[in-house]
């Protein structure tokens, strides 16, 4: 079945399938992923066009069902997937040529982000492995100034920022609940900015973005109060009645 209307991660060189959204997030990929350079190549006709289809990949190892990192953890869980080992056939389709790769998750995932073939040359200087969403919520402060400047002027209207991931199940799930909400709640207005967009010192994930709401007509207090009903679940087993709900773990209010 033709593909073309999928959905594409954006900030990619290569052409990455919303269909991929654990691999990138886990940055681990396995046996039987396949990727293409370009759009047009998922579709099962693309060889009719041969003008300029550019390369594939085929991954060999490790084997499907392999541990990476489980979705989700800490960073150095992340870091661990960044250093692993895997295998692909990289096919130059227009030459018809084939190498077979062994390099890291890493460089095969900035391969497919800043498209440089050199990155899978082991004597290249290996990649840095960029900040996580939860790396950006110590930048909120920053960011809140990006915004104030170069989106939303209006310094009298409540906001609030929030880091998220759209290839992490967890971050994109949060993100809607709160969309939802304060749209219902408030006159809100929303933005998603990739965070190597704000100018900040250290460079993200392509994924990692800040999302950031803009409620007319309320307060601080009504916005921290609606948020604290989507994000806080409070322990069915807690023996206090204190409600431990800080919104600094999620993001900030400005």
């Amino acid at each position: 079945m033709p593909k073309t209307n999928q959905l594409f991660f954006p900030n990619f060189t290569w052409a990455i399938p919303m269909a991929f959204a654990d691999p990138l997030s886990d940055c681990h990929f396995e046996l039987g992923d396949t990727l293409y350079e370009n759009q047009a190549a998922y579709s099962e006709d693309w060889s009719k066009n041969r003008n300029s289809p550019g390369h594939a990949i085929q991954i060999l190892a490790p084997a499907r069902g392999v541990a990476g990192k489980a979705p989700n953890e800490d960073d150095s869980a992340m870091a661990d997937s960044w250093q692993q080992e895997v295998t692909f056939d990289l096919h130059d389709l227009p030459a018809e040529k084939v190498e077979t790769i062994v390099t890291t998750q890493g460089r095969l995932y900035t391969l497919l982000w800043k498209g440089d073939f050199s990155i899978l040359d082991k004597a290249t200087k290996a990649p840095e492995i960029p900040a996580t969403a939860s790396g950006l919520k110590k930048e909120m402060s920053a960011a809140a100034i990006y915004f104030q400047k170069e989106i939303f002027p209006d310094p009298s209207l409540v906001r609030f920022l929030t880091p998220t991931d759209s290839a992490a199940g967890l971050y994109r799930e949060k993100y809607l609940k709160m969309k939802s909400k304060l749209e219902q709640e408030f006159e809100t207005t929303s933005r998603l900015e990739q965070a190597n967009k704000l100018g900040l010192d250290q460079e993200f994930f392509p994924t990692v973005q800040v999302a950031f709401f803009e409620m007319k007509g309320t307060t601080k207090a009504a916005v921290e109060k609606a948020l604290q009903d989507v994000l806080y679940k409070p322990s069915a087993h807690r023996k206090t009645t204190e409600t431990r709900f800080r919104l600094h773990a999620h993001g900030m209010i400005v």
